[in-house]
């Protein structure tokens, strides 16, 4: 009686290795995604600030302080936000027009030049107060944040609609949402 003899023939080696080899691409695969992820949750650790509801107001007329078309949002309560992490966003809807107000606070009322980027010149360049101003304080409980609209040739009318966000600069997360209408 014959008996086989082991066969020298290494064609069954292939298929074990092509698993071992797609094993270890995938473990490679797995720890570079899982690296990636991770490194992206780290904007995860700069939540936004809770600001409770804030208020505003915005007089077409004189107003004091600023002058004639001064907006004014209060902080009503909730976390105390840095004026360095603020930045403002204005819209007109009436007029689709808008700005934003960046590198804050200012030095003395007058915004800085990075803010020159408002094409539809919607924010008057040397008035801005409350916590934005004069080197900046904290934003917080009844503190206010003042700019002045440009409303020179008529941008603003009484009776306009003007969106304006606070946002938190590091995450980007709206700290106030305010639909203020124009008034006399």
């Amino acid at each position: 009686m014959d008996f086989p003899v082991p066969s020298r023939d290494r064609r069954g080696v292939s298929p074990v290795i092509g698993v071992v080899l797609m094993l270890a691409i995938t473990v490679l695969l797995a720890a570079t995604v899982g690296g990636f992820v991770l490194s992206e949750t780290a904007a995860l650790d700069d939540p936004t600030p809770t600001v409770a509801r804030s208020t505003g107001s915005f007089t077409t007329g004189p107003s004091g302080g600023c002058g004639e078309n001064t907006v004014a949002i209060r902080h009503a309560g909730g976390d105390s936000v840095p004026a360095d992490e603020i930045e403002i966003a204005v819209r007109l809807p009436d007029t689709d027009t808008r700005a934003r107000l960046v590198d804050l606070p200012v030095s003395g009322t007058a915004l800085s030049a990075a803010n020159t980027d408002d094409p539809d010149n919607v924010v008057y360049d040397y008035c801005v107060g409350g916590v934005i101003a004069d080197g900046g304080q904290p934003w917080s409980a009844g503190r206010m944040i003042a700019f002045q609209l440009n409303a020179g040739g008529g941008t603003v009318e009484p009776g306009d609609t003007i969106d304006v966000r606070v946002v938190h600069a590091p995450s980007n997360g709206v700290l106030a949402a305010v639909e203020l209408t124009a008034r006399r």
